[in-house]
């Protein structure tokens, strides 16, 4: 059976009728973490609440005022579960959580591309996903990764958002001559009807149960994160897709306001206690590069600053024993902290 939420993975409600209500106690499956649950499980005619499979996770929602916490597949049905029970026969209004939603369709949609090129391009299959709370990630069957090879699967994955490719659902059943045994090995031994193939223009099909976008510009951007081991000999490529994107960046503008300020604080309280600060940060995109703050003593600062300077590359102005400004060559790092050091175990 393909449900609503697979025919139009963009409708936020619909009404469908109540056919079963039983007790469960199964346990609820959260991001891979297991939370004990007694309730009930609720199967509907049809429903748009997406059940967890394919890799991504359940859709959460309600049923009229009843809080959905869970939504699993069992052979053709979806089973809803709640807290309270609601009567066989009732007509219930289903609304999703729809950030929750768009936001599992963009990181679904963003590996599916993502997957493609890899493989296609650099010849590296992935073996398994995992689409987690905060990140995502694609099993490869590689031990390792080059940062140019990342960098460029970056480039190519924008690309295709930005040529805002058509993603489309086509429609096929299992018994289909077209499908060999290569495109089937992955589903679950109970699909024996309807299946889905998700098409992303010429770049890729792959059979798929999960919700997807329809337009690759949905996806805003993908950023790869880089790679970390997996299991077997396996690595594990990281990424973030669209709304993850934004609200990483907008936490690290965050965190950076919260650094430098606490900076600026310690740096003035320090004003007069004869102690000599020197701090580096570097830029996350750009290496070798960074900015520097450096404090202390008038004494100290006309003696050090200039070699600091000199051996950093760095650009700025000293005002008041303090230098605020850029390092274009962080490499001299090691070497500057020997001077200062020297420079104090001498008096």
């Amino acid at each position: 059976m393909v449900f609503m939420c697979q025919e139009n993975s963009f409708l936020k409600e619909y009404t469908s009728k109540v056919l079963k209500c039983e007790p469960t106690k199964e346990p609820i499956i959260e991001y891979g973490k297991s939370t004990k649950f007694e309730g009930y499980q609720i199967t509907l005619e049809n429903t748009i609440l997406f059940p967890a499979g394919g890799g991504q996770p359940h859709d959460l929602g309600w049923l009229n005022e009843v809080e959905v916490l869970q939504v699993l597949r069992k052979g053709e049905d979806a089973l809803h579960f709640t807290k309270e029970p609601i009567e066989v026969g009732t007509f219930v209004t289903q609304k999703i959580n729809w950030d929750r939603r768009f936001d599992h369709m963009q990181q679904h949609s963003g590996q599916h591309l993502l997957s493609a090129i890899l493989e296609k391009d650099y010849n590296l299959p992935t073996t398994s996903w995992w689409l987690g709370c905060d990140e995502s990630y694609v099993e490869l069957d590689t031990i390792s990764v080059e940062n140019k090879t990342i960098e460029t699967v970056e480039e190519k994955c924008n690309l295709m958002i930005r040529s805002a490719l058509p993603v489309d659902v086509k429609i096929c059943k299992a018994s289909d001559p077209d499908l060999n045994k290569e495109h089937t090995k992955s589903l679950p031994k109970d699909c024996t009807d309807t299946l889905r193939i998700i098409c992303i223009g010429d770049v890729d099909e792959n059979m798929c149960c999960g919700t997807h976008v329809s337009n690759l510009s949905q996806l805003q951007m993908i950023k790869l994160l880089g790679y970390e081991p997996g299991k077997k000999g396996k690595t594990n490529l990281r990424f973030l897709v669209g709304n993850r994107v934004t609200k990483v960046f907008q936490s690290m503008l965050d965190r950076e306001k919260v650094l430098v300020g606490l900076l600026k604080a310690i740096c003035k309280g320090l004003e007069n206690d004869g102690l000599f600060i020197f701090c580096a940060s570097e830029e996350p995109d750009k290496t070798k590069e960074g900015q520097i703050i450096i404090q202390g003593a008038e004494e100290h600062c006309n003696i050090l600053g200039p070699q600091v300077i000199e051996v950093l590359k760095a650009k700025g102005a000293f005002k008041n024993g303090k230098f605020q400004g850029k390092a274009t060559d962080l490499s001299g790092i090691n070497k500057c902290r020997k001077i200062i050091e020297d420079y104090f175990c001498k008096k």
